[in-house]
């Protein structure tokens, strides 16, 4: 089971982001097997997870809680291959040397497997909580602390940073919103 592997690489992400970037590269996990057997299957279980909420919301249909599980899988699909498209694009201004692909498509895959874990926590609890809300500010850190696993220039942290805000954290909640705006909610 390979997704227990990213699973416990995104444990240690969250618990100690450098010392995880530095045991994600000692790993060297091929990119198309850490998206195939990690990244997707763990994007399917938080769209799974959607289910758990009708616990605790009980006037929403099951088609809409269909609805919104295939939501959830697809904003954080587009985003992997967004983001994907944009690091390639504008990365290599901001290393130092020459761009790593597999690097960069190990980086996004955990970049997106954080902001799904979040979704996960946010499924899993019926209650607002006001922390989730700031969960992303710390997946920005923890993805900034990868500055060395991706070879990042000292003058190129700041174009880097806005390049994780721009592709990798906006996008899933731009895709929900214009997915709240197009599905009408019942």
């Amino acid at each position: 089971m390979f997704v227990l592997y990213y699973l416990r690489d995104l444990c240690q992400l969250i618990l100690a982001p450098l010392k995880g970037w530095e045991d994600i590269a000692a790993d060297c996990f091929d990119p198309r097997r850490l998206l195939t057997h990690g990244l997707l299957p763990f994007l399917a279980f938080t769209a799974l997870t959607v289910w758990v909420r009708a616990f605790y919301v009980v006037e929403v249909s099951v088609a809409a809680f269909i609805e919104q599980m295939i939501v959830c899988f697809i904003k954080y699909f587009a985003t992997y291959f967004c983001a994907l498209f944009f690091f390639t694009l504008y990365l290599p201004v901001c290393i130092e040397g020459e761009l790593s692909i597999s690097r960069c498509h190990t980086f996004i895959a955990y970049g997106v497997g954080l902001l799904a874990l979040i979704d996960v926590l946010q499924n899993c609890i019926p209650v607002e909580l006001s922390l989730v809300y700031v969960m992303p500010v710390y997946a920005v850190y923890i993805m900034w602390r990868a500055l060395r696993y991706l070879g990042i220039s000292f003058g190129g942290v700041g174009k880097f940073l806005m390049l994780i805000i721009f592709t990798i954290v906006m996008p899933p909640y731009l895709l929900q919103y214009l997915f709240n705006l197009i599905i009408p909610q019942t």
